[in-house]
């Protein structure tokens, strides 16, 4: 025996820590305690058990019943409160036609709402049946393929319920296949057209988790059946025993009763629920009920337990008072390694400390082996314009950070390709999906001659299947001629190897770092004109010229106001936007094909614009296959170009902006008259109809008087006023009674009644009442 304790000992001393070896000395303390509060819980534990035994069944089933019918009560009652929440009870139908977008993001939020709430609910989704679209937080959004399952949901949707509960799986929902309940209900609740279906999933393990809380014995079988009998869920058998139901309803309200089964004796428990009707069994091994002694060793084995566990806590506390500097440095340096075995915390810290060191190294080798990527990121979004707002000062850090020389002259190449429909033979050498393969290949073939030719540049890939080349010379002899003649032996290799003809926009040169978004859209004009001179060459920048030389500019921040005065329905805005754009045409007089493009752009923009409003091109220019990128090359001068916009575009887009506005506002003045007509009553203000239209005071005042041609004040004022005229004609009741009705205190109800109407109120009556 002493051999046996020794071994032990310094098997569980065997590790070098100072924390383990305080604990263990504690531990050893805390003995006595554990084994006395064992012995004391074993004795109150055989005189506990006998008093619980008889009354459990009923407690359990009382408990399971009203766990599981307040979840699903409150489940519905979310559910309800939800649908009859403000998004729902908005028009949706017109929320889908206005704002598609909108009303899918609606119901997802909504949906996302109700999950985050009931936990307990496996997904909550809804259905759309004109999309044939299935929105849920859990699975995302998907359309539902399958005819059967939409068939299915279809018949569900012409049911006259609003709401039912689905026991066992619902394959017509995908994800719902499994056993469990599904509260099914109308979207809008109550409405006449519902525009959804909505689901909400209880899975069967919440229930048999609810259950499982409850089951006290060995071999305990609990069942759960609804109102028509068949099985919702169970805990300990699949099946309900052949004859229980039969016996249960024999035995009616008995509270309990015995039932034999595959040879042994149970004692049943059964109720019913009064929420929605579902029957409760609960059926218990009668040799469990009796077996007093399994009961006690279980409750005195736990009471050791707990107990054990506050000696150990009672230990850790006292110790790592002691220990914690030590345990807080290790902490850190540890992380989620393992202390080996035959060292203390001093030399664990000292092995983890040169592996902090490598692993230190190798990052920084791998920050170096990914700074050219880095690299080529920070200068496509340079060429971009990207950091235009920053200082001299600021710029400069921004470049030595990435190793880009401020000091040099830049250019800039644009590398453009044209796939060509077929080969010969019919067979293409290249499909649409290679062309990141031949970006690629054009990137290796450009960083390859730069090194090659000995010269300084970061290849960029534009992410639109070109790529860009930003060039670095020395400022103090000029470089043109070298930069044509290397953008001309890139071409040709490019060429040559693609079999692919290959443009190449080339850009002036500028010593200024905050120029080269002009450089790059200098090279970007460039390889556009290739539609217009010819394509499969080098294309110098459009001034023929140095940077200096090229004046015109595209006015982007023009057209960029010309689309939002389109968005806000402002025709004289546009128009002059439009004149401002011609304006900026001038420095390209000598060029017609960049004011042709200009147009095209600015064309293009309008054309997005109507889309993103909801107008159809079809409205825009007649006939659906008309070509208004023809007309404009048959325009010839500027003055033609904007008076086609403006009968074209602007005129057809203002008027659609404007009619819709137009509605809205309508729609919101009828929406606060409403308002108004039933709250009159209260002490109602024009801010509060503001909040409600989540417009601003202001805004809702000049819109009410311009669309009711009288103020707010004086439309509330003429409807308590009318309504107190009717009061007086058709009741007995007082003046202040009829004052109070109104909204009004009783003075103030006289002098704006005479003030309206000409006489007091009393007066009006026929001088009966007491207006005082």
């Amino acid at each position: 025996m002493r051999n046996v304790l020794t071994k032990f000992w310094k098997r569980f001393f065997q590790r070098k820590t100072i924390f383990r070896n305080m604990v263990t000395l504690s531990l050893f303390a805390a003995i006595l305690p554990v084994a006395l509060v064992g012995i004391g819980s074993y004795l109150y534990s055989a005189s506990a058990v006998q008093s619980e035994v008889n009354q459990s069944n009923v407690r359990i089933l009382n408990n399971v019943s009203s766990t599981i019918d307040s979840t699903l009560d409150r489940i519905q009652n979310n559910a309800i409160q939800m649908l009859l929440g403000t998004f729902f009870s908005s028009n949706l139908a017109e929320l889908k036609s206005t704002n598609y977008a909108g009303l899918y993001s609606g119901i997802s939020r909504e949906l996302s709402s109700m999950l985050g709430g009931n936990k307990e609910a496996a997904d909550i989704a809804m259905y759309v049946p004109d999309e044939g679209y299935l929105v849920s937080p859990v699975f995302g959004g998907r359309r539902i393929e399958g005819s059967g399952e939409r068939e299915a949901l279809l018949k569900e949707f012409s049911t006259p319920d609003q709401f039912r509960w689905a026991i066992g799986p619902y394959p017509n929902v995908p994800g719902y296949n499994t056993k469990g309940v599904t509260l099914i209900a109308k979207a809008p609740i109550l409405a006449k057209q519902p525009i959804g279906l909505l689901f909400i999933r209880i899975e069967e393990t919440l229930f048999q988790n609810i259950m499982n809380r409850f089951i006290s014995y060995a071999g305990e079988e609990m069942f759960i059946l609804d109102a028509k009998g068949n099985l919702v869920t169970s805990v300990g058998g699949d099946t309900v025993p052949e004859g229980l139901l039969q016996q249960v309803a024999q035995k009616g309200a008995e509270p309990r009763f015995q039932f034999t089964s595959k040879g042994t004796d149970f004692m049943v428990t059964p109720i019913t629920s009064s929420y929605n009707n579902w029957q409760y069994i609960n059926m218990v091994p009668i040799h469990q009920l009796n077996a007093k002694s399994n009961g006690i060793k279980l409750i005195t084995l736990v009471i050791v337990l707990v107990c054990l566990a506050i000696g150990a806590v009672v230990t850790l506390w006292g110790t790592r008072r002691v220990y914690r500097p030590i345990q807080n440095l290790v902490t850190l340096v540890r992380g989620e390694q393992a202390q080996d075995a035959d060292t203390d915390e001093v030399g664990f810290m000292h092995r983890r400390w040169a592996e902090l060191t490598s692993t230190a190294s190798e990052m920084q080798q791998q920050l170096s082996d990914q700074l050219p990527m880095i690299r080529e990121i920070f200068a496509l979004q340079l060429l971009q314009g990207r950091f235009l707002h920053y200082s001299a000062d600021q710029l400069t850090d921004v470049l030595r950070r990435y190793s880009v020389p401020t000091d040099m002259e830049s250019s800039v190449l644009v590398i453009a390709f044209d796939l060509p429909p077929d080969e010969e033979g019919g067979r293409k050498r290249f499909q649409e999906n290679d062309r990141d393969l031949i970006v690629f290949a054009v990137k290796n073939i450009g960083s390859e001659l730069l090194e090659a030719q000995a010269m300084e540049g970061i290849v960029i890939n534009l992410l639109n299947d070109q790529v860009a080349i930003w060039l670095f010379q020395d400022a103090v002899q000029d470089e043109t001629a070298d930069v044509k003649a290397f953008a001309e032996k890139l071409r040709t290799q490019v060429s040559d190897y693609l079999r692919l003809p290959v443009t190449i926009g080339l850009s002036g040169q500028s010593e200024r770092i905050d120029e080269l978004p002009e450089l790059y859209e200098e090279a970007n004009l460039a390889v556009r004109s290739r539609m217009i001179v010819g394509g499969n060459q080098v294309i110098a920048n459009a001034a023929g010229g140095s940077h200096a030389d090229l004046h015109y500019r595209y006015p982007l921040e023009i057209e960029t106001h010309f689309e939002n005065s389109l968005q806000l329905g402002d025709r004289d805005e546009a128009v002059r936007m439009m004149n401002e754009f011609a304006k900026g045409m001038e420095a390209a007089i000598q060029k017609p094909e960049l004011i042709q493009m200009s147009y095209y752009r600015l064309l293009t923009a309008a054309i997005r614009t109507a889309y993103m409003l909801g107008l159809d091109t079809a409205q825009l220019f007649g006939t659906a296959s008309a070509d208004p990128y023809l007309h404009i090359r048959q325009l010839s001068t500027t003055l033609e170009l904007n008076q086609w916009f403006e009968e074209q575009l602007v005129e057809p887009i203002v008027a659609y902006v404007q009619g819709k506005q137009t509605q809205e506002h309508d729609q919101l003045i009828d929406k606060v008259v409403r308002y108004m007509e039933e709250n009159y009553h209260f002490d109602l203000s024009l801010d509060q109809c503001a909040q409600i239209c989540g417009l601003s005071p202001h805004y809702l005042s000049k819109l009410f008087k311009k669309k009711k041609d009288v103020s707010f004040i004086e439309y509330l004022t003429k409807i308590r006023i009318d309504k107190s005229v009717e009061l007086l004609r058709t009741t007995d009741l007082s003046v202040s009674e009829i004052a109070e009705r109104v909204g009004y205190q009783t003075k103030n109800f006289i002098r704006v009644f005479k003030k309206h109407i000409g006489v007091t109120p009393g007066q009006y009556r026929g001088g009966a009442d007491d207006e005082s």
